[in-house]
């Protein structure tokens, strides 16, 4: 009975596509860090001076600056030229804008990496389908060693495994018995596969949804500010902070809910192809047991 096996090109393309989407909010943070640095580069470089006109006269010397007294305080946050000093780097500024509800959307995608790893090392075909428990039951079926096929199946607790024994287990019931008794097998092996695989569209719908919730949060914060202050100048600092916490809650939660809903159909597609082929193989090993011990049943009789 040839196993089948995944094309090496299938299996490529699914790792690139892993790789892409769990690198995906690195880049993004990454790419917000670096943009405080560029904006502060292009603001430290002086421009270039103006061309002097043909036959201007040449410029006065300037008189020697007066030593200033030391300062006994501390330099201000504004250079000599008025260009703003950032005291804060985009990462850190990125963390402090999100507030709690962003440290709950990073729990959230630390737990979705974790998962999808996982089930990339669960839900597989070699994992579903031991090649060597393939090879061990055609050996056994081959030599007619039925209860040592089914010993291998009861030690063994892969999807394959488990048919095979339930099939073997309900064959004196006749093979349409055994057959049914491997179907009902079949689909709780599939809904406990896809139970695991519902917690990555629960993340997927829960992350958009804290992002919103940050989204309302942060606008409240900023009306509330306008709103109750009367006569004084609203601190414009305090007010982009809220502003942030709208827009930077919103961008962690889609960040978060669309790898999620992505890998959610991955492997809801992947649990539809495994069941299918474990299944296959499966009624193909449970016919050829019955054939082999039908044989065997009719070489006992013409020997007595």
């Amino acid at each position: 009975m040839p196993t089948p096996i995944p094309s090496p090109r299938g299996r490529r393309l699914s790792r690139i596509l892993l790789a892409a989407l769990l690198t995906l909010p690195l880049l993004c943070v990454g790419t917000i860090g670096l943009m405080p640095t560029v904006a502060m580069a292009q603001e430290d470089v002086p421009p270039p001076p103006a061309p002097e006109p043909e036959g201007a006269p040449a410029p006065e010397a300037a008189p020697a600056p007066e030593p200033e007294p030391e300062a006994s305080e501390p330099a201000s946050a504004e250079t000599t030229s008025g260009s703003p000093v950032r005291t804060k780097s985009g990462l850190q500024w990125f963390i402090e804008s999100s507030g709690i509800i962003g440290g709950l959307i990073i729990i959230l995608s630390i737990t979705l990496v974790a998962m999808i790893i996982r089930l990339f090392l669960e839900f597989r075909l070699k994992e579903a389908v031991p090649p060597q428990l393939v090879d061990l039951l055609d050996n056994a079926i081959r030599e007619k060693k039925f209860q040592e096929a089914y010993d291998a199946c009861r030690e063994d607790n892969s999807f394959l495994a488990r048919l095979v024994r339930t099939g073997v287990a309900n064959m004196p019931n006749g093979r349409t018995e055994a057959k049914e008794a491997m179907n009902a097998t079949a689909e709780e092996i599939v809904v406990d596969m896809e139970s695991k695989n519902s917690y990555l569209g629960t993340i997927g719908t829960i992350a958009p949804m804290l992002g919103l919730l940050g989204t309302v949060l942060g606008m409240i914060l900023a009306f509330q500010d306008l709103a109750t202050v009367e006569g004084v100048q609203v601190d414009p600092t305090k007010l982009a902070g809220n502003i942030s916490l709208a827009l930077v809650t919103t961008f962690e939660g889609l960040i978060v809910s669309v790898p999620a809903i992505f890998f959610f159909a991955f492997f809801r597609n992947r649990i539809v192809f495994i069941a299918t082929e474990t299944t296959k193989i499966a009624d193909r090993t449970i016919n050829a047991f019955w054939q082999a011990a039908k044989q065997q049943q009719g070489v006992t009789r013409t020997a007595t």
